[in-house]
Parts: structure tokens; C-alpha cells; sequence
């Protein structure tokens, strides 16, 4: 089963999508049938909704019910590096990827003075023989790499800075 967390105008979702095809949305059962490549018809309860679609894969603008809204799309797997990875500084500029686990740096896909985007792979880590590819919280400027490939990193540990 996938989970999705979709948010916009400060209301969250939590969708899950089953192996057959069922959807549920906050729990309760959705019939959701694809119209188009970004229209689809969704069904909660006896109300039907079509929905107009189209993003980046994390944030899409939607049309549904005659409204227009941004809408923010979150994998489980992204919500829990976003919480290992964003540090808040002052003004909330600054951003930081920390290591969720102890594991062995075994890739850095970036540069001190290199721009990313959000969602954009910054470094692999090795934990119980799984590599795991950990992406950039939001967008900036790489400032600082304190992981250094084949060293090992403790859970929390500091791997790369950005501005």
C-alpha cells in the first residue's frame, strides 16, 4: 500500500493507495477513474468530483469542483527525510540533511557551490546492505559537505548544509 499526504490552503489528506486499486482518503473509501492524462473522477460517499490535474510530481495545481488550488503531494518516504533534513535556522534560509540512520556514505552527487532543487538527490548512504538515496529538502546553495564517501555516519549526524 502507498501512502500519499496531499495538503493545500493549511488542510492536509492522508491517501493510501491499495495493490488492487482500492483508494482511501482520510480512511474512507474513494472510487477515483482516470478520464484523461490529468483528468480523473472521484467518488466519496455519494458525491462524485472531477478533478483536473497537473505539476512536478510534488506540487500540482488542481482543479476540482470548480475551485483552483496548489496542492502539495508527500510520500512517507519523503516526509521522513524532509524531518531528518530540514533544520530551521534564522528566517528558515537555511537547510540541512542529516543522516536517519547509521550507514556508510558510499555516494555525494554534489559539490560545495552547486544550486538544487527540492526533491533533487544529494547523497547515498549504505544501511544493512540497502542503499538509500537521500534528496535535497528544499532548494538552495550547497554551503557545507561534512560526509565524506566510505566513512561511516551516526543517525542525526550533520552530511551536507545548504543556503
Amino acid at each position: 500500500m502507498k501512502t500519499f499526504f496531499v495538503s493545500s490552503g493549511g488542510r492536509e489528506l492522508t491517501v493510501r493507495l491499495g495493490p488492487d486499486g482500492e483508494v482511501t482518503v482520510d480512511g474512507r473509501p474513494c472510487s477515483v477513474r482516470r478520464l484523461s492524462g490529468t483528468e480523473f473522477s472521484v467518488i466519496a460517499g455519494n458525491r462524485q468530483v472531477r478533478v483536473a490535474a497537473a505539476g512536478d510530481g510534488s506540487a500540482f495545481g488542481a482543479i476540482a469542483g470548480g475551485f483552483h488550488r496548489t496542492v502539495d503531494v508527500e510520500t512517507e518516504r519523503e516526509r521522513l527525510l524532509r524531518r531528518y533534513g530540514r533544520s530551521t535556522m534564522s528566517g528558515g534560509t537555511r537547510l540541512e540533511l542529516h543522516a536517519p540512520m547509521p550507514a556508510m556514505v558510499v555516494r555525494i552527487d554534489v559539490a560545495v557551490g552547486d544550486q538544487v532543487r527540492r526533491s533533487q538527490p544529494l547523497i547515498v548512504l549504505e544501511a544493512m546492505k540497502m542503499e538509500n538515496e537521500l534528496i535535497s529538502p528544499g532548494e538552495g546553495c550547497v554551503k557545507e559537505i561534512h560526509a565524506k564517501i566510505g566513512k561511516p555516519v551516526e543517525k542525526g549526524e550533520l552530511l551536507i548544509r545548504l543556503e
